[in-house]
């Protein structure tokens, strides 16, 4: 177990220093059989037919809090590499929903152009999974974990999934596509950007469900700023809490004294109950 936390930490040190590039792995690092935690294996159909692989991860069921959490993961790897994430939310009492964008892990095959911010296929990914989980879980509440690359996703789908999830948990959340691409220009670095800003603008600022962003104090690209700026226009429901670390590290903040995942899920934990 060690060893794979050691190797997860290499991992999102790759996913954080890979942001904003879109880089899909075909080949799975781990799967759930290899924690022997009860999940279903399944692919779901997107509205353009496009075949999704999922993981379900089944809730400990004395801990069992009664909410569904799907993960819209970066731009980057697949599903696998957030395998020990899950088990962990899973332990802490959570259903966990993962699942690979179209072009990625083993979901159906995609042409991937790695210069563009996100493709516009992942939102009917997203949507159809969101879709799917609203359906089998009607008696659960529904949220999103949404990292870098998924938090795009997410704001973008929400038009198409309000009223079928109840909140957002974000890390590296972006508020603003046209700021991301000016960024990376001032940087020499050159993304393609899918659709107008406009399009993202009006979806995000539509988010009327709470909010909780985990921000990095060591983040340039989804600054701490920018989140406090996004909560100006979403109101109260929009909390942000920040952590000392670099984008996407905030698994393993405190990990000396709370263990991997431990200070983040108690902020999940909290936040979860005040909207309760």
């Amino acid at each position: 177990m060690m060893k794979y936390i050691g190797f997860a930490f290499l991992l999102l040190i790759n996913l954080s220093q890979s942001v904003h590039a879109i880089d899909p792995d075909r080949e799975y690092i781990r799967t759930p059989d290899a924690g022997n935690w009860p999940y279903e294996a399944l692919k779901i159909t997107t509205e353009d037919k496009i075949k999704l692989n999922t993981w379900i991860y089944e809730a400990d069921k004395t801990k069992n809090k009664n909410t569904v959490i799907v993960l819209a993961y970066p731009d980057a790897g697949n599903m696998s590499y957030f395998v020990y994430h899950a088990w962990i939310m899973a332990k802490a009492g959570y259903t966990v929903v993962t699942f690979d964008y179209r072009g990625f892990g083993k979901s159906d095959d995609f042409t991937i152009n790695k210069s563009a911010l996100y493709h516009t296929e992942f939102i009917t990914d997203l949507t159809a999974i969101v879709d799917n989980i609203y359906t089998r879980f009607q008696d659960k509440k529904i949220g999103i974990w949404a990292m870098s690359m998924g938090s795009i996703i997410t704001s973008r789908a929400y038009p198409s999934i309000k009223g079928k999830i109840d909140f957002i948990i974000g890390e590296g959340y972006v508020t603003d596509t046209s700021a991301i691409i000016d960024k990376y220009q001032a940087q020499e670095k050159h993304l393609d950007l899918p659709e107008a800003s406009g399009t993202y603008m009006n979806s995000i600022q539509s988010i009327n469900i709470p909010m909780l962003i985990f921000t990095a104090s060591e983040d340039t690209i989804t600054t701490h700023e920018d989140a406090l700026k996004l909560k100006d226009k979403l109101g109260d429901t929009c909390h942000i809490i920040q952590y000392q670390a670099a984008h996407l590290q905030g698994f393993q903040y405190l990990y000396e004294s709370k263990g991997f995942g431990g200070w983040y899920m108690e902020q999940i934990d909290a936040f979860i109950k005040s909207i309760s």
